[in-house]
């Protein structure tokens, strides 16, 4: 596994140092462009380095790709079987939280909206550990290559999750305030 990782890590610097050499020839050619007198031609250089870059990763790391790709192919159908494992595990969340959660008011008291908010936060704490072993399969899935899982569910979830707990807070104001209202007697109420 830390060889997967070296791997990575080096093809994402490799990717991210790529990326940075067609900015610097842009800028290179702005300075050309407004007569920027220059003792070397960094565009050359630039092509150089980037040559030089993709011949050492190559050079560096064919070989220790050559030897693990037997044990990389076969690791990377165990983490498609999790995947799909955990992809039902995700689907069977959706439909549990959807069945469960407080979406519907019918009636307005402390010990319902208690229940509503200990409901919402255990979902809360159970959407998070799902996002961490997601976070983590998706971190796997950029080690071996694999397309990454988005989870659209999951994040439904966090953003379902976010909009009942502003809908109970409201429901908690307003119950709040028509209780502390029926204990104002009436004799009691300004009027004016």
């Amino acid at each position: 596994m830390n060889v997967m990782t070296h791997l990575r890590d080096v093809k994402m610097i490799k990717d991210r140092t790529m990326a940075e050499i067609e900015p610097m020839k842009q800028i290179i050619l702005l300075l050309k462009k407004h007569q920027l007198k220059m003792d070397v031609d960094y565009i050359v250089g630039l092509e150089n380095s980037k040559t030089a870059l993709g011949e050492v990763t190559q050079k560096a790391l064919g070989p220790v790709k050559e030897a693990i790709l037997p044990l990389q192919t076969a690791e990377a159908g165990n983490i498609k079987d999790r995947l799909r494992k955990f992809d039902i595990r995700v689907r069977e969340y959706r439909q549990e939280f959807q069945g469960k959660c407080p979406y519907n008011v019918m009636d307005s008291s402390p010990a319902i909206i208690a229940k509503a908010y200990d409901t919402i936060s255990e979902y809360y704490n159970k959407t998070g550990q799902l996002e961490d072993e997601a976070r983590e399969l998706n971190n796997l899935e950029t080690l071996f290559d694999i397309q990454k899982s988005t989870y659209k569910q999951l994040k439904d979830c966090k953003n379902e999750l976010y909009y009942l707990k502003q809908m109970w807070d409201l429901i908690s104001l307003i119950d709040f305030q028509f209780e502390s209202w029926k204990l104002t007697l009436w004799d009691k109420i300004d009027t004016e």
